[in-house]
């Protein structure tokens, strides 16, 4: 593909099978979610899935990709290149992965980096949109702070709710590495932030305003009286190649 990419968005997770649908893969899930809706926007049938390349070489799997909007009749009204990415190196060396692809795709300016990944300090159901900033705003974070001293703080953070255990007995690494749950509809309110999340991304694809979608899409926005039910959290991509 030649044209310009427009932006590069990376979700944080652990790249072994029995991490797929824990809060700590919050990045990899959002990832594999938008694929498939960008996918089903364009028209492509849901069991055509999304097609992602394993390239050990950048340590990640990459899906290039289009994200367009049509109006009634079909016609495109807007179309951005989009970089998908999925780390394959340990959370805490994200990092490496990321400036390799940027790198890889000759992507100079980080402001056109978006990373997804899991907060523990916002509510579930909601998300925290950040930019800039020192690294005390990414402690606590393995994922964001290695890719903080290896690319700096200027890139865009969608920082996905996964809230707090509630009991003081359960610990932080146990809460992180256990999968999203179907009680109390914390796996409802995760379907809800994907699909929130996602508009964010499109709205800030068309009008590179981050202070609109903070306003329209962070964590002040109240939740809707109903939840769509979600039964699963894995949403298939085909991922091959090298």
């Amino acid at each position: 593909m030649s044209r310009p990419i427009d932006l590069v968005v990376v979700g944080l997770g652990n790249p072994e099978p029995e991490y797929a649908t824990t809060r700590h893969n919050a990045g990899y899930i959002f990832i594999d979610y938008l694929a498939n809706a960008i996918s089903l926007a364009q028209g492509q049938a849901a069991r055509d899935l999304p097609k992602f390349y394993r390239r050990l070489d950048l340590s990640a799997d990459v899906r290039d990709t289009l994200f367009t909007s049509t109006n009634e009749d079909g016609s495109i009204t807007n179309s951005f290149r989009i970089i998908l990415i999925k780390p394959l190196t340990a959370m805490n060396e994200s990092g490496y992965a990321v400036q390799k692809v940027l790198q890889h795709f000759g992507v100079n300016d980080t402001k056109k980096l978006i990373v997804a990944a899991d907060d523990l300090n916002t509510l579930p159901g909601t998300l925290m949109i950040q930019s800039g900033g020192d690294l005390s705003a990414m402690k606590g974070h393995k994922g964001l702070e290695n890719i903080v001293s290896v690319i700096g703080t200027e890139f865009i953070r969608f920082r996905l709710g996964i809230g707090r255990p509630i009991s003081k007995t359960t610990e932080i690494s146990q809460w992180v590495l256990t999968p999203f749950e179907k009680g109390n509809r914390e796996m409802d309110l995760f379907g809800h932030l994907l699909h929130l999340t996602t508009q964010a991304l499109y709205d800030y694809s068309i009008h590179k305003d981050l202070k609109r979608i903070k306003k329209k899409f962070a964590h002040n926005q109240k939740l809707p009286n109903k939840l769509t039910e979600m039964n699963s959290l894995v949403f298939p991509v085909d991922t091959h190649g090298f």
